[in-house]
């Protein structure tokens, strides 16, 4: 068994928080992607270019926010080694409050980009992977299973009802190295179906200002199934699950425009909160009363 061992050192920079005065969300999971790089060269998979380590599914667990100026650090580890598989862990340990930010996990896949195919991790990077693996942490929140329907699609989406939310093209700043659109802009589109998804059961910034609240991501659960590139459109079917104490659930579907695949799903729970005090506050009732009707049950 290893250690954590620190993967980026880095600072919050007033162009990454939003109107919520805090480091918006895909600027967590652009750090995690980093992390990730550095594993690669941790592994001895830079010698090998062709190989890469691809996104799978990604886990996102906000735990404090952070806000402008703040020093952090992220640390790594590995929780499990498979035949062509990673399990990786980060978290971001904020120096200024001496607390953890965030956690991640991470599916990753050893792929041959060549080929497109899985690839064996050579026993030089499974013995270096095997130094890094660590224990989940005792606190770690356990996750939350939620029934799916059979297909995730657009069919599905209309039968079910679901809001229309963000919308555009893929743009080439938006994608890797590789030129898939990178995690970190699939929380951005994130951000952009959000808002209009409050929009549908009243949560506008006009009822926010009123009441002087915030809001707040918990937790992201993130599945690839395929990849955009640039050009590529996009489309976004969003739907509410349910609000319960201080919290709402709700999800993303993105689907590719042109070909109707679903390129990623996204689970995801937040909540609001008092601007002045920074605590979170159960859900208003008059906002419950609004979107209850409109609740998407599988």
């Amino acid at each position: 068994m290893g250690a954590m061992t620190p993967t980026v050192r880095a600072n919050v920079k007033a162009w990454e928080c939003d109107v919520m005065e805090h480091m918006n969300a895909q600027y967590y999971v652009a750090r995690s992607a980093e992390a990730v790089g550095q594993l690669q060269v941790m592994l001895g998979l830079a010698a090998t270019p062709n190989l890469a380590l691809i996104h799978r599914s990604e886990r996102v667990l906000y735990l404090r926010e952070m806000r402008n100026g703040e020093s952090y650090t992220v640390y790594t580890g590995i929780f499990t080694v498979g035949k062509d598989t990673l399990t990786v862990f980060s978290e971001t340990h904020n120096l200024d409050s001496d607390a953890i930010a965030s956690r991640s996990i991470i599916d990753l896949q050893l792929v041959d980009l060549h080929t497109g195919n899985a690839a064996s991790f050579s026993e030089d990077a499974r013995h270096a992977a095997q130094a890094l693996t660590v224990s989940p942490p005792e606190d770690m929140r356990p996750k939350q299973d939620l029934p799916q329907p059979p297909k995730r699609d657009l069919s599905t989406a209309e039968e079910y009802g679901l809001f229309d939310t963000a919308r555009g093209t893929i743009e080439p700043w938006e994608c890797d190295v590789r030129g898939n659109l990178h995690p970190r802009f699939f929380m951005s589109r994130c951000s952009d179906a959000v808002t209009h998804l409050h929009r549908h059961y009243g949560l506008t910034p006009a009822y926010r200002k009123l009441n002087n609240l915030g809001g707040a991501a918990l937790e992201y659960n993130i599945e690839f199934h395929g990849v955009f590139k640039a050009g590529d459109t996009l489309v976004t079917k969003s739907g509410l699950r349910e609000m319960r104490g201080k919290t709402q659930h709700f999800f993303h579907w993105f689907i590719n425009g042109g070909t109707g695949q679903t390129i990623a799903t996204i689970e995801t729970a937040g909540t609001l909160f008092d601007f002045e005090t920074r605590k979170s506050i159960p859900m208003p009732e008059d906002i419950r009363m609004l979107a209850e009707p409109k609740f998407v049950k599988f």
